[in-house]
Parts: structure tokens; C-alpha cells; sequence
């Protein structure tokens, strides 16, 4: 979404050029849908709810139960859910939630409803790691919320499933941002073409992470 005549930064506002902050419009955002909850939960009265953002088309998790096993052991209550088009519903669904987790996406987008101090998970593709910082991390630092990411390796994308591990593809996914000739194939090959498979051992850590961020 662009309100003006022009927009320089991706999902956030630049400051140096506007009196109003991301955080500004995060509180507008809740006093329009009346979100009740301002903060994150206290970890030591109750137990931290996580939402996982679903896809049902590119991106998805292949082992999403493995993944909700992983994290209801560690004490998280965990949902997943592909979110809806009424938006209402989803702002005071969001809101509910302490941690927001999904592949890189526009179901991250709804991070704007999340209470301050909440934890935002990023499932960073293979050759998604420019695009990830420009649309999420750097937003999701402005509205105050604590960011983490999850690089995936070669053998966690289904790329590999497409391609020879000599491919380029594998190989030598892009590092910086493209074109705008490049974007079409760089789409339909890193955005379309590709689901994910977490190695749930190693991301274990990335949301014992997620808990002490809650603490602190």
C-alpha cells in the first residue's frame, strides 16, 4: 500500500522526511480495530502464543507438524493458520498472538497488529536473503517488535528436489537486489517454485531465541 506521491522505504516510513513513525502508524492501525492488547505476554504468567502464517500454494511448509511438535515442547501454544481476507478479523486475531512466524511473505505484512515486544520469525528462502531485510526485517525493527530470522540451507529448500546441486540455482542464488528485467524469472524460480522443509533441530534454537527475547 502507497499513501502519497511517492514512497521511499519499503513498508515503513522514512523519518528523516515525515514527523510520523512506523510506530505511529501501528498505534493507528489498533485504535481503528480496537485491539485490546498494547504488550507481549509477561513469560512467567503465561505461556507465549505463537501463530504460524500458512500457505497453500508457493512457499509452504512441508513439515509443518514437525515444526508444531518442535514448539509446543518448548511451551508455546502454537496455531497455524493461513490468514483470511476480512481484515477485521485478522488485526484482532493477530493481536492475540506474541510471536508471528512464516516464509517470507505478504502474510508477514500483518505484523503491523502485533502487540509492541512481540517476536517476528522469518523463514528466509533460498535466494530470498535481499528481499527478506528490505520488506520485513528493517519494517518490523521500526514498529518496535523483535526480529529473527531462519536462513535456509540448500537441502531445506524443494529446489533441490528441481535442480542439480551444480545448478546455479543451488549454487549461486542472488545475494543483492535485481533488476527489474531480472525479477520474472527470478520469481517464478526463488518465490513460486519453492517450499520448505525445516531442519526442526537446528531451528530449535531460533525459538529458544524467540523465548528469551520475550523475557528480556
Amino acid at each position: 500500500m502507497t499513501i502519497g506521491l511517492k514512497a521511499n522505504k519499503e513498508f515503513s516510513i522514512n523519518t528523516s522526511e515525515s514527523s510520523y513513525s512506523m510506530m505511529d502508524f501501528t498505534k493507528f492501525l489498533k485504535n481503528t480495530y480496537s485491539l485490546k492488547r498494547k504488550f507481549a505476554v509477561r513469560l512467567k504468567k503465561n505461556k507465549p502464543r505463537l501463530l504460524i502464517i500458512s500457505r497453500s500454494k508457493t512457499r509452504r511448509f512441508i513439515n509443518i507438524q514437525e515444526l508444531v511438535t518442535m514448539a509446543s515442547s518448548l511451551g508455546f501454544q502454537v496455531v497455524v493458520e493461513e490468514t483470511s481476507e476480512n481484515l477485521a478479523n485478522v488485526a484482532k486475531k493477530v493481536n492475540s498472538f506474541d510471536v508471528l512466524m512464516g516464509v517470507h511473505g505478504a502474510g508477514l505484512t500483518n505484523m503491523v497488529f502485533l502487540p509492541e515486544n512481540a517476536d517476528v520469525v522469518q523463514i528466509v528462502g533460498l535466494g530470498m536473503e535481499w528481499i527478506s531485510k528490505v520488506d520485513f526485517e528493517i519494517p518490523a525493527m521500526d514498529m518496535n517488535l523483535k526480529y529473527l530470522d531462519n536462513k535456509i540451507s540448500v537441502n531445506e529448500s524443494s529446489l533441490i528436489q528441481k535442480y542439480p546441486l551444480e545448478h546455479q540455482v543451488l549454487r549461486d542464488p542472488p545475494a543483492n537486489v535485481i533488476t527489474p528485467e531480472e525479477w520474472v524469472s527470478y520469481s517464478k524460480i526463488y518465490l513460486d517454485q519453492q517450499d520448505v522443509n525445516i531442519d526442526v533441530n537446528r531451528f530449535r534454537g531460533t525459538l529458544l531465541k524467540a523465548l528469551e527475547l520475550l523475557r528480556s
